[in-house]
């Protein structure tokens, strides 16, 4: 794959390791050697830390170490290290052969789409939860961070070679589904001459108003003077319905898919009509587990005795159970369904939720570490520096379609994905419209474009993209992009880890950035030197296609024109 090059080396680094210092040291083999790119580039291509490691854990000076280990890989001959050297106070400074980036740049033509990833089946199984907004409104700009980094961390995820499940958890069993089905109601009759009030914690949007429209014009309208529980069940049951669809095709328009969408009402609560479904086996697990206690007349987990600073209510005075004790049941299905990681895209005022879960699991005897939660970090929309209000008088919030409108699928997503999702984020409408280099995204998916447009014009004059001399790419821009692709696998691994899709962000603005400095200064078609016109274009492709993968891990078009 992709991080073939870094690999590589360590696998070279930790050969001469073992080769000279398993004898002194027995835990030579365990050691954990860091490769990476040094500070500077007169420091070569990459650099080890190996010698201090070494050197510390046999007491001996890290430089000699240094020249014994130069030493030992010089005699290995190996075609893509050009030259070592000892550095500071012991790191040795690789500086990688022409060669090894003539094989790496052949590399990323011939995996093409699957350069960087890892092949499938050497992963875990993984479910993501992410958005799982309540179905009693439309999405509101609010949710869109959370589906863009969820989505983008499944891209990642599948690429780096994991199997993953989208997971969409739909709370459409609690108080707020009977408050939607009462107000779309008390609007209906309304329409039909009664008076009726929406209650106290009702929903007041314009879309309150359209839904019971469409009921009263729709020939299943329920009576409004019969029985009335039964036409507010019809009024929540139809609204409901109506929102996730509507839920669904937003998300659909961002470029967000699910394969599942689980149902709270249908999967934890009911149970063929005794209406109690998994609810009852959870609790009996954490009695079984002596996690319960009774106190003043509600039961409650002891989740302090597992880890987390207080306990939490399960089951209400009332006898209904909590969004907490649905949640449990919840995540305890998701192990049963034979998920060795679990990771939740959750909004950052959820973070209380966090290590009661993770008391939770540890409770029934779960491996909590399994469990990763992501915590979304609020956006604020701004507009000519001004901030833009989230929510208007009439309850209704600035929705997900109205800044899709306004700023494209493309901008949308790559501003909600540059920067880490645990840091506040500025959403800036005027730059995501603007067509220029200023705005990041035209600034990469201009780079695509530009090689596109060269490979036509190559095209138009008969040259040929070809391997054959890519020796003539000694340039000091050329190599250093070079290098830069052939970290795009480790930049992906790295992102897969950590969940972080910033970082393939990142990546992107660099490599662009690099090739437009490139561009600018380079005749790169240069038909008086077709041999290094043909090295030039391969190149340049070799960029798009590394472009193109990246982009495809945003969820973002690699345009062919703009």
């Amino acid at each position: 794959g992709g991080d073939s090059m870094k690999d590589r080396i360590l696998e070279v680094v930790t050969g001469a390791a073992g080769a000279l210092f398993a004898s002194e040291i027995s835990s030579v083999a365990d050691m954990e050697f860091e490769v990476g790119a040094p500070k500077k580039k007169e420091f070569g291509d990459f650099s080890t830390n190996a010698a201090l490691v070494i050197g510390n854990a046999a007491g001996r000076n890290p430089r000699e170490v240094a020249g014994l280990m130069v030493g030992e890989m010089d005699a290995g001959g190996f075609d893509f290290i050009e030259k070592l050297e000892v550095a500071g106070p012991g790191f040795i400074n690789f500086f990688v052969s022409e060669t090894a980036f003539g094989s790496g740049l052949r590399e990323i033509v011939r995996m093409d789409e699957r350069y960087g990833s890892r092949a499938p089946g050497e992963g875990e199984k993984i479910v993501v939860e992410f958005v799982s907004a309540n179905p009693t409104g439309y999405l509101h700009f609010g949710h869109a961070r959370n589906a863009v980094v969820g989505d983008s961390v499944c891209r990642i995820l599948s690429f780096a070679g994991h199997d993953v499940t989208r997971e969409f958890y739909i709370n459409d069993a609690g108080r707020q589904m009977d408050m939607l089905g009462e107000s779309v109601y008390a609007t209906l009759a309304r329409m039909r001459g009664v008076e009726r009030d929406i209650p106290e914690d009702g929903y007041r949007g314009e879309y309150v108003a359209e839904i019971a429209a469409e009921i009263n014009a729709s020939d299943e309208c329920p009576e409004i003077r019969g029985d009335e529980s039964r036409a507010v069940d019809f009024c929540r049951d139809f609204a409901y319905a109506r929102l996730l669809e509507e839920i669904k095709s937003d998300l659909r328009d961002l470029r967000v898919d699910f394969d599942a969408w689980y149902s709270e009402k249908k999967e934890i609560r009911s149970d063929g009509g005794t209406g109690d479904g998994k609810i009852p086996g959870v609790l009996a697990a954490l009695e079984a587990a002596s996690a319960l206690k009774e106190e003043d007349g509600a039961l409650w987990f002891r989740a302090s005795e597992h880890g987390d600073s207080k306990d939490w209510v399960l089951v209400k005075k009332d006898g209904s159970p909590t969004y907490f004790l649905s949640d449990i049941a919840y995540h305890l299905d998701k192990y049963s369904r034979g998920f060795s990681r679990l990771v939740n895209v959750w909004g950052a005022d959820h973070h209380s939720h966090v290590s009661r879960l993770g008391a939770s699991m540890r409770a029934l005897g779960r491996d909590a570490s399994a469990l990763r939660v992501l915590l979304i970090q609020f956006v604020r929309l701004v507009r000519d520096g001004e901030e833009v209000s989230m929510s208007k008088r009439s309850g209704d919030f600035l929705t997900l379609r109205d800044v899709l409108r306004e700023a494209g699928r493309d901008a949308t997503r790559f501003f909600l994905l540059m920067r880490s999702s645990d840091s506040h984020l500025d959403f800036d409408l005027s730059l995501a419209r603007r067509q220029s280099s200023e705005n990041p995204v035209y600034y990469v998916q201009y780079a695509c474009a530009r090689i596109s447009s060269l490979a036509r014009k190559a095209g138009e004059r008969g040259i040929e993209a070809s391997d054959s001399r890519l020796d003539l790419l000694s340039d000091d821009a050329e190599r250093d992009i070079a290098k830069r692709l052939l970290r795009f696998g480790e930049t992906v691994l790295s992102a897969a880890e950590t969940l972080s899709p910033h970082k393939v962000v990142y990546y992107l603005q660099e490599l662009a950035s690099e090739f437009h400095f490139y561009y600018n200064k380079t005749k790169i078609l240069d038909s008086e030197n077709a041999d290094e016109a043909s090295a030039r274009l391969y190149l340049a492709r070799c960029v798009r296609t590394v472009l193109r993968n990246g982009l495809g891990l945003l969820g973002i078009d690699a345009p062919e024109r703009m």
